[in-house]
């Protein structure tokens, strides 16, 4: 007997296996087919399964097969092609509310041909502690488009291009396939470049003073850091740390 069906709001559904709630928005990753047809038991303990395992459950598994699915499209080493980096800013509160998409997209000499660059309105609300890192503020994204606007023009702007990013295979990419799927759009599969997977690959962690956080591999390679955790300036030095790395990876592999 179905109780009450509502497209956007919290439902339940009655049947012979008891009350299935479930929310079409929690997480923007499943949808009523897979939350029906989810296992009902913990395949470990045998116990049955709260309708919040099964939601987290099949969201692991989504993110699983999703992750596979981008990993397969990734350029394991350098390489020279037209390229678009790209860099995202949160609002802070969920992965795949995104407030800023910035992008530069540089030809197969390294030079930048195009810059693009814009805020976008929550469907939370910025933490604080976003404010503080980027300088967004709510009142300069109040009037500022949807997600699926923006997200719209950036896949025209990338258009078929390899895109670059630091951490961008897990982070990045990985939040727009989020909003994608939470918005019923095409998901985001281009062949990519991550600079720290690059290093971690090619030169260890060692090598780079033991850290690979975006700030450090700047400070360890002497590139300056202007303006750190604003898309853009981020993007600009992603660019330039793509550079010292493909170097150093090319002068390792001429003196083995």
């Amino acid at each position: 007997e179905i109780l009450r069906c509502l497209v956007g709001s919290e439902m339940c559904i009655r049947d012979r296996c008891g009350i299935i709630d479930f929310q079409l928005q929690s997480y923007g990753v499943i949808t009523v087919e897979e939350r029906t047809r989810g296992p009902r038991r913990d395949t470990r303990t045998r116990k049955p399964m709260t309708p919040q395992e099964r939601r987290n459950l099949l969201y692991k598994r989504w993110r699983k097969a999703e992750q596979q699915k981008v990993d397969a499209k990734e350029l394991r080493d350098p390489t020279t092609c037209d390229m678009v980096v790209f860099d995202l800013e949160l609002a802070g509160y969920a992965e795949d509310d995104i407030i800023e998409i910035a992008a530069i997209k540089v030809d197969f000499l390294g030079r930048q041909t195009a810059v693009f660059r814009e805020l976008i309105r929550p469907r939370t609300k910025i933490s604080k502690r976003v404010t503080e890192m980027t300088g967004i503020t709510r009142d300069m994204v109040k009037d500022k488009p949807q997600l699926p606007e923006v997200l719209k023009r950036f896949f025209a702007f990338v258009e078929g291009s390899a895109v670059m990013g630091h951490d961008i295979g897990y982070n990045d990419i990985m939040a727009i396939n989020l909003a994608c799927r939470r918005y019923g759009m095409k998901a985001f599969r281009p062949p990519f470049l991550d600079t720290s997977r690059l290093i971690l690959r090619h030169l260890s962690r060692e090598a780079v003073g033991g850290k690979t956080g975006l700030a450090a591999l700047l400070a360890h390679f002497n590139i300056p850091i202007h303006r750190h955790h604003e898309a853009l300036a981020d993007c600009e030095a992603t660019l330039l740390l793509y550079e010292a790395v493909a170097k150093e990876i090319r002068k390792q592999k001429s003196h083995p």
